[in-house]
């Protein structure tokens, strides 16, 4: 394994109808052209391009042809509620909502359309209609939790606070959503003018998450900024910060303390308060993986309130992951600069650029990012990660070099400066450079799997200091056990040492966990080799090959299977 591929940058699943939710990408990576690929004059060709869009992770194309071939045949079974989903998910709300009435004439019971357009009703306070569609969600799945919330807030649009208050008593029983109740206790506590013991509410949610949610800091703390507590304020943010060292998400707030400006209620009505509800519960599903059932609420509460920075950061988050890369740089560029989240935001889109290639944008948005906060790494640091992706080891060098100078004293978790900048020196073959960054990331992070096995793995395929690094590499895979890079050091630090029969242990175990990377396949190859088991050995080697290893690597394996290891 080429020591660049070691490099690491940094409510319970399934609460509603999964299978009306079932249309999340398989195979997002792809982008398939589904518009050249098959023919959309025929209802055939619209509903084929749709399912060749969805599985390729195109779901706006996928909404085209799916709303194509629901013009064509509507009577055909599954495939309005393909479309509805699918707009759903996608964010296109009027036609998604115009759907969900559709797929209820044709099946009165479905749960997430029952929501959306309850959610369309509170968008446009017609909240006693808004209540009355709630009232027919079962009282289990996803509505145990949607619908007392969104009942409260569709009864406080009513004006009946007392009554909204009420309506979240049938949670109060239910186990683990303490947090939940409370936060919407007191955010209704806090509009009626009941600051104080809206307050009380929040900093029991805040003492007993850990850590902290964002989010409830910062409700928290501009509750007491507008009580005049700001002491009070500034140590609630710094509890978030002391748990989230590197974060940047209290700097507007911090800032706001400085100034003494008074930050105004981030929920002033129902419709803010049923957002809120819809995001609390979205990213609660998205922290359990239930990724297309959360883009689903997130989704409606942004219906609900467009300028919602923490659920547009969310949902962008949530793209990312599922690598639908385009649109997630899109969510982020939609996030108010100026907000809490505006910074994170505008460094996200431009990483993403560079995963995207499109690295001179990348670039040039970055030295403007670094321009604007000079005081901060985060800009070089991101920086260097683009030019290492394009192999421009010394200009990396030089942006990692750059984020170190503006940390006045490295602390832990800076570990992570000095491993970039200590894999850009080796990858440009600066190695008394990259040792010294490297031995200095596991002073700053002793237990650090990644450093200990990079480090390791690159003495040993120096033929340095092998019992010390092969004992680097065992505590890495203790510390990381299910790391198929790391147990694949380990393998091979077990075949260059000659103890062939342990290589093949651990490299079987990393192919286990690694099966598409071609160089674990490799190095298998290599052990079975050694071990006298040649056809398997040759297996692998041609399987390697058919994983689109590096170009140098390529004529390597060739020759092993042209001639072995013997050869």
């Amino acid at each position: 394994m080429t020591p660049s591929r070691r490099f690491r940058r940094s409510l319970a699943a399934g609460l509603i109808c999964a299978a009306a939710l079932a249309v999340w990408p398989a195979a997002v990576n792809a982008k398939p052209d589904a518009k050249d690929s098959l023919g959309a004059n025929t209802f055939i060709g619209n509903y084929l391009a749709g399912r060749q869009a969805q599985r390729g992770g195109d779901l706006s194309a996928a909404a085209d042809f799916y709303g194509a071939a629901l013009r064509q045949k509507p009577e055909t079974p599954g495939l309005l509620r393909q479309a509805f989903i699918v707009n759903l998910i996608e964010g296109r709300m009027e036609i998604a909502v115009r759907l969900a009435g559709e797929y209820l004439k044709e099946d009165p019971d479905q749960t997430i359309a029952q929501l959306t357009l309850a959610v369309d009703r509170l968008k446009h306070k017609r909240f006693k209609e808004a209540e009355t569609l709630l009232a027919k969600l079962p009282d289990q799945g996803l509505s145990v939790f949607t619908k007392p919330i969104l009942s409260a807030w569709s009864k406080f649009g009513q004006g009946k606070g007392t009554d909204a208050l009420a309506a979240l008593k049938p949670l109060e029983d239910k186990k683990g959503v303490e947090n939940l109740v409370e936060i919407h206790e007191a955010l209704i506590l806090q509009i009626m003018g009941k600051a104080e013991e809206a307050g009380k509410l929040l900093t029991a949610v805040v003492e007993r998450q850990s850590p902290p949610s964002s989010r409830v800091t910062h409700l928290l703390g501009a509750l007491l900024e507008r009580a005049g507590n700001a002491e009070r304020a500034k140590a609630v943010y710094r509890l978030y910060l002391d748990e989230h060292p590197v974060s940047r998400l209290m700097d507007p707030a911090l800032k706001r303390l400085e100034t003494g400006d008074k930050p105004p209620l981030a929920i002033k009505d129902a419709r803010d308060g049923a957002a809120e509800a819809l995001y609390d519960i979205g990213s609660s599903l998205r922290r359990q993986n239930a990724h297309e059932t959360a883009v689903a609420l997130i989704r409606l509460a942004l219906h609900l309130k467009p300028d919602f920075p923490v659920a547009r950061f969310i949902l962008a988050d949530i793209l990312h992951s599922e690598e639908r890369l385009e649109q997630a740089v899109k969510e982020y560029d939609a996030i108010d600069p100026v907000s809490a989240y505006g910074w994170s935001a505008q460094l996200q889109a431009a990483a993403i650029l560079g995963d995207l290639k499109r690295s001179d944008e990348a670039v040039k948005r970055l030295k403007k990012l670094a321009k604007a906060r000079p005081d901060l790494p985060d800009p070089h640091l991101h920086l260097g990660d683009v030019y290492r992706r394009t192999e421009k080891y010394m200009q990396a060098a030089k942006a990692y070099s750059a984020a170190i100078e503006r940390v006045k004293e490295p602390q832990s978790h800076h570990w992570s400066l000095f491993y970039a900048r200590g894999i850009a020196f080796e990858r440009a073959k600066k190695w008394k450079e990259s040792e010294k960054d490297l031995m200095k990331a596991l002073d700053l992070r002793p237990d650090q799997p990644y450093v200990l096995n990079y480090l390791g793995y690159t003495w040993i395929d120096q033929g340095q200091q092998i019992d010390r690094a092969t004992d680097m590499i065992k505590k890495a895979v203790s510390l990381a056990p299910n790391d198929g890079f790391i147990a694949d050091s380990l393998g091979w630090a077990y075949y260059r040492q000659g103890h062939f029969e342990k290589a093949v242990v651990e490299l079987e175990r990393a192919v286990e966990l690694r099966p598409q990377d071609p160089v674990i396949n490799d190095h298998l190859g290599d052990a079975y080799w050694k071990v006298g088991r040649k056809l398997e050995a040759r297996f692998q080697w041609k399987r390697s090959l058919s994983l689109s290893p590096e170009k140098d690597l390529v004529p390597k394996i060739q020759a092993k299977l042209d001639n072995g290891l013997d050869g």
